[in-house]
């Protein structure tokens, strides 16, 4: 199981477009295979968005990560684009017993 963070700023004045856009997320991120999707915006810096779910292959989270960056109606809301928009995918770590 992978843990998956999405993070980035959306431009001030897109926020509504892609408060729309994000609105059919968790529907969009289902259908490819990411579950418990949760979107989470900064408390301290409003505008800072990080979305979170998990997925069960590296192969899901590669799709998704090419799905969203992909996505230019949304990748044009974040500031400065989708090289902002940082996907990130996390698995347990192995710690010494």
């Amino acid at each position: 199981m992978l843990t998956v963070f999405i993070e980035y700023k959306l431009q001030s004045e897109k926020r509504d477009q892609a408060l729309r856009l994000l609105a059919s997320m968790a529907e969009s991120m289902e259908a490819l295979g990411a579950r418990q999707y949760r979107c989470m915006e900064g408390l301290d810096q409003p505008g800072l968005f990080v979305e979170a779910f998990e997925v069960e292959t590296v192969h899901e989270y590669e799709q998704i990560k090419a799905h969203r960056l992909a996505d230019r109606a949304f990748c044009d809301c974040v500031a400065g684009g989708a090289d902002k928009l940082h996907v990130w995918a996390f698995r347990p770590a192995a710690l010494p017993q």
